[in-house]
């Protein structure tokens, strides 16, 4: 398995597109022709060497990228990747781990928008804040993230899991307006506050909020009380525990006969009901 460990020389004014420099790519490449990848930047087409000093390790235990310095002028790092690790040490920019289908990053730092659009699978770690769409779709898309994990150990921002079909959103921190919005699957949970209208025409999935909810949506139907509730999604779904005491709201009934699924916290919420 092969190493490879970037370091960015100086910071750069023009972003890049790192969607070239993945694990699984690279297993097959000499020293050399790592280092002469072609990087989109602008209206140009740089050189990797020319960007970043170059080591590579080929004892590695699993195939991994190390990539230092970096900044959110560094873009779609670990887009389509399949396999093996990418660990960021700084921020990334936007689209990290856009249609993502295998392997793991972890970003020791921030990200921009669009962290994880149109994922499939593997594990995002975000150490830091994330931007606004994650795991979200394209624009003008209906399809967002349909598999995978995204942990966010800090804040994000507007339309998280926008068209969410499938896996696991897990923010630490707190969410902006929106978190949900048109979910037909998978499951959002957010440890810290949400802005307002959270859950906005989901037709499917779960939203689990731990924190205080600015506005709750008048079309969500108050089904009762529930405590340590199990969430399942399916008829087939083993389900997913969550602890504490929650409401439980089904919704958003703008549509006819919605399957989503709202957990709001009783303890930090004891005025919504």
């Amino acid at each position: 398995m092969k190493e490879l460990i970037l370091t960015l020389k100086e910071d750069i004014i023009v972003p890049v597109e790192m969607d070239a420099v993945i694990p699984e790519k690279i297993e097959n490449m000499t020293l050399d022709e790592i280092k002469n990848i072609e990087l989109p930047q602008g209206n140009k087409k740089v050189l990797l060497k020319d960007l970043f000093d170059v080591e590579l390790n080929e004892d590695a235990d699993v195939s991994r990228i190390i990539i230092k310095n970096s900044t959110i002028k560094l873009k779609r790092i670990g887009e389509k990747m399949t396999t093996g690790e990418i660990i960021v040490e700084g921020d990334a920019g936007m689209y990290v781990g856009c249609e993502m289908k295998g392997g793991k990053i972890i970003v020791n730092g921030n990200a921009d928008s669009w962290a994880g659009q149109n994922m499939k699978g593997g594990e995002l770690i975000i150490k830091g804040n994330a931007k606004d769409y994650v795991g979200s779709a394209y624009r003008g898309d209906w399809r967002g993230m349909s598999g995978g994990k995204i942990i966010v150990e800090g804040n994000v921002g507007n339309e998280i899991g926008e068209y969410m079909r499938g896996g696991v959103i897990h923010v630490k921190g707190n969410a902006g307006l929106m978190a949900g919005i048109h979910q037909e699957g998978g499951i959002i949970i957010i440890e810290g506050d949400v802005d307002a209208r959270v859950g906005g025409e989901m037709k499917k999935g779960a939203i689990v909020v731990y924190g205080k909810v600015e506005e709750l949506l008048p079309s969500f139907k108050f089904e009762g009380v529930v405590e340590d509730p199990v969430i399942k999604l399916s008829k087939k779904d083993e389900g997913t525990p969550i602890k504490g005491k929650f409401y439980k709201f089904s919704g958003d009934y703008v549509y006819n006969k919605p399957k989503g699924q709202l957990y709001i916290s009783v303890e930090s919420n004891p005025d919504l009901i």
